[in-house]
């Protein structure tokens, strides 16, 4: 599917009422959006190029699962990203933080998605000063546009890198090894929109 496909990994242990509430809708979306369609766990498991093994460590709760994966299982099924990440009993879902760094400031949001011919995505991102993150390589094809509210990010893309300052915007190819980076000394915020 046609997202950021984040190197860091959701942690998910056992799916309970003490977990964080995005593994338990991912946990309990899957299985609903699978059964849906009448698929075994197999069945999703082909389609998305993933082990039935991680199909069933996910909706049972007992695995690490890395976004780039969840977004193959969110492609396979032809739902938007947003549909795996949401409360299941909301109508409109609200923002989700997905990626956390190592600062408590560091943080991504998936805002909003909209499926279609080319799936555009809306993404919030904060970094702390000296936060990086480090991404794997989005669908062939993705592009993305981001905008830098506050702060100075450095974008670092194989083939070249670019500083972007505060009210500026760049454009890139996310089908390739990329990164973002706060090299600065104040908390950066910008804007993504991702779209195949």
């Amino acid at each position: 599917m046609h997202r950021w496909a984040l190197r860091n990994i959701l942690h998910i242990h056992s799916v309970s009422a003490t977990d964080p509430p995005l593994l338990r809708h991912v946990a309990t979306n899957l299985r609903a959006a699978r059964q849906q369609r009448g698929w075994t766990q197999q069945a999703l498991a082909d389609r998305a190029d993933v082990s039935r093994r991680m199909v069933v460590a996910i909706e049972a709760g007992e695995s690490n699962v890395s976004l780039a994966t969840l977004d193959r299982l969110a492609d396979a099924l032809g739902v938007p990203f947003s549909e795996l990440v949401r409360a299941p009993d909301a109508e409109v879902p609200p923002p989700e933080v997905v990626w956390r760094g190592g600062n408590p400031g560091s943080r991504a949001r998936f805002l909003a998605g909209i499926p279609g011919g080319g799936t555009l995505e809306l993404w919030e991102w904060s970094l702390a000063p000296g936060e990086r993150y480090d991404a794997e390589p989005d669908r062939a094809g993705t592009r993305v546009l981001l905008y830098v509210a506050v702060g100075t990010l450095t974008v670092d893309a194989e083939g070249g890198g670019a500083t972007v300052a505060e009210g500026e915007s760049v454009r890139f190819a996310s089908d390739r090894p990329y990164s973002f980076a706060n090299r600065g000394t104040v908390p950066l915020r910008f804007v993504v929109t991702s779209v195949v």
